[in-house]
């Protein structure tokens, strides 16, 4: 019995450093990755975003200008609009229903994503 006695001890101290080793890890990983955005800053690679707003009424404007549906179809269709991000802002008098149909036919006509930007609650 007294003869493994002098093997705890070894193997006490490499267990600690087993399991120090390992609790340390995930602190050592974390440290190696350096944060990401999102969502990159717009560059020379990155188009602006084509900001699209449908009106209470239906009526859609492209980056502040007025613009007939059949066109904005057309003009969302050209390759050289094809790496600029779409947001969409409806109108707070438009039913959930019809702000649905709205990215779907813009999804449709670009084939794209469209980002929904909603609109901040006045006072």
């Amino acid at each position: 019995m007294t003869a493994g006695l002098p093997l705890i001890a070894p193997l006490v101290a490499a267990t600690l450093v087993v399991l120090t080793a390992v609790a340390g890890l995930p602190a050592l990983l974390l440290a190696s990755r350096q944060a990401q955005p999102r969502n990159p800053p717009p560059g020379p690679e990155t188009a602006a975003p084509v900001q699209l707003v449908l009106g209470g009424t239906g009526r859609w404007f492209l980056n502040g200008q007025p613009i007939a549906e059949d066109a904005l179809g057309r003009m969302l269709r050209q390759p050289r609009l094809a790496q600029a991000p779409l947001r969409l802002q409806a109108s707070g008098r438009l039913p959930a229903a019809a702000v649905s149909r709205a990215m779907a036919w813009l999804r449709r006509q670009s084939g794209r994503p469209v980002n929904l930007d909603l609109p901040l609650a006045g006072p």
